[in-house]
């Protein structure tokens, strides 16, 4: 039975919304912390931010802006970069 228990929440995944404006998804590992890639976006739709986890450890992020433009990403090794799209 413990078996069966682990697999539900090693594989379960889980829509949170904050405030009514993100909705965030994405999977858990067998010990209840966010592991794996969690996908944030609006109600209708349109990706925000999109990040990867490591056992509850935020390591990579990308940052969209209303477009679907990246507009800010972090590394593995945490470097923070900012960019401007043109528009073109």
């Amino acid at each position: 039975m413990k078996r069966f228990y682990f697999l539900i929440l090693c594989c379960s995944s889980l829509s949170l919304k904050a405030n009514d404006s993100l909705v965030c998804s994405g999977k858990f590992d067998p010990m209840g912390k966010k592991h794996g890639v969690w996908i944030c976006a609006t109600p209708a739709g349109k990706l925000v931010r999109k990040e990867r986890y490591k056992h509850g450890e935020l390591s990579t992020w990308l940052v969209f802006n209303a477009k679907g433009q990246v507009v800010e990403t972090r590394n593995r090794k945490g470097k923070i970069k900012k960019y401007t799209p043109c528009g073109c």
